[in-house]
Formats: structure tokens, C-alpha cells, sequence
């Protein structure tokens, strides 16, 4: 009876499918499947990629954010902020993140340059590192100054720490492109919103989209411009 239920309900939303997209109406199309259906859960990335749920498995984790000079130079605080409010989402998703400062110490010391060995020997506990390495970042529409739209490009490499041999060593067991927008209808005049806040918001968006590649999702919050 339940299957029966659920093959009619699948019908009426393919039935309704092609009026909502025809009329934009994208949003209520998903909202109508969850609550005909019920919110489906998006596995992360990296369970799917790895077979290790990061959370329920109770895995420290090392976050470090990286950009380019000249990305750094024109966003001060960019990897700090986006660091940080990655890690609390992870947080919040139960997932054991370190204290930023532990990467920071031991970097330091070789000038900033990202070194997942010299990380692996140094920081006790850690299970994997995760490095965020942002290749591009703006915060314009094209080549408009007019208007505000956030776009960020860049990868996320995994490293499990191993400790089998001599001394616990890095070893890459995942690598995910990615690239963020913000927002994805239509850009944002910069007379409208002031652009220490519109950045706020696109770093938020930003850290939204890389904490979906190691924490579980519903569905419905992937639609979210």
C-alpha cells in the first residue's frame, strides 16, 4: 500500500514538473517534494568519495584556507574568514574541527606555505587535514562596478594522516574542484547594499557550499540562491 503511495505521489510531482519550470516557479516545485516526499538527504562529497562519515566516525579534523597573494593582498581577512565560518559549520554538523591557530603555528614558521608532511608530524590527534585552496575570488558582476556578485573558484584536497611508519605521514585520499556564486538570479547594486555586508553574505554562501563537500545536507537547502 505504501509503495502504491509513493509511485502516485512520484506521478503527480513529474505531472506538475513541467509547469513549474515552464512558469520559474523552481522553489515551489521542491518544496511541493518535500512535503509530498519528504527532504532526501545529499551525502557529503567526501563519504561518497572516501567511505568515511566524518562526524559519526568522530574524526579530528584540520581546516587550513589558502589564496593566491594578490587575492590576499586585496581581501585582508578573506581565508580567515572563510575558515572560520567553515569551521562552524562543520561544528555544527557534529564534525571534531581544530582550533585554526594549530595550523597556523606550525606554518608559520615556514612563512605561510602549505605543507600537509610537515603538518602531519607536527599536530598530535589529527586524523585528516583539509586544504581550501581559493584560486579566484571577486566580488563584481563581469567587468561592472555597478553591481555585486560574489564568484570564487578553487579546490579542496583531503589528506589522511597515516601513521604506519616511522613518522606519521600525509597521504591524499581526496580532490574536489569547486566553484561558488553569490547570488545566482540577479546581481546586487552596490548602491543598495554596502559592500563590507555583501561580502559577509558571499563568504557565508561560500562556506555554505565547501562545508556540503564533508558534512550530510537536505536537498532542499541546495536550491537556495
Amino acid at each position: 500500500m505504501i509503495t502504491i503511495i509513493r509511485k502516485s505521489l512520484w506521478i503527480l510531482v513529474l505531472c506538475v514538473l513541467p509547469v513549474t519550470l515552464q512558469t520559474g516557479c523552481v522553489n515551489t516545485m521542491v518544496m511541493m517534494s518535500k512535503v509530498l516526499l519528504g527532504d532526501p538527504v545529499q551525502i557529503s562529497a567526501f563519504q561518497q568519495g572516501t567511505g568515511v562519515n566524518l562526524a559519526k566516525e568522530k574524526k579530528q579534523v584540520l581546516i587550513r584556507v589558502s589564496a593566491p597573494a594578490l587575492v590576499e593582498e586585496e581581501f585582508a581577512r578573506l581565508t580567515t574568514d572563510v575558515e572560520e565560518e567553515l569551521i562552524r559549520r562543520m561544528r555544527r554538523h557534529k564534525i571534531q574541527v581544530m582550533h585554526p591557530d594549530t595550523a597556523a603555528r606550525v606554518l608559520d614558521r615556514l612563512g605561510g606555505a602549505f605543507d600537509p608532511q610537515v603538518l602531519a608530524r607536527e599536530v598530535e590527534g589529527c586524523d585528516y587535514i583539509m586544504h581550501i585552496k581559493l584560486d579566484t575570488f571577486s566580488l563584481f558582476e563581469g567587468n561592472s562596478t555597478n553591481f555585486y556578485r560574489g564568484n570564487a573558484t578553487g579546490a579542496i584536497t583531503a589528506y589522511e594522516i597515516r601513521r604506519d611508519g616511522a613518522s606519521p605521514h600525509a597521504v591524499q585520499v581526496y580532490e574536489q574542484r569547486f566553484s561558488s556564486s553569490y547570488p545566482t538570479t540577479y546581481p546586487v547594486s552596490v548602491d543598495s547594499t554596502p559592500r563590507n555586508v555583501f561580502m559577509r553574505r558571499f563568504i557565508d554562501r561560500l562556506a555554505d557550499n565547501l562545508g556540503n563537500a564533508f558534512y550530510d545536507v537536505n536537498r532542499s537547502e541546495l536550491y537556495a540562491n
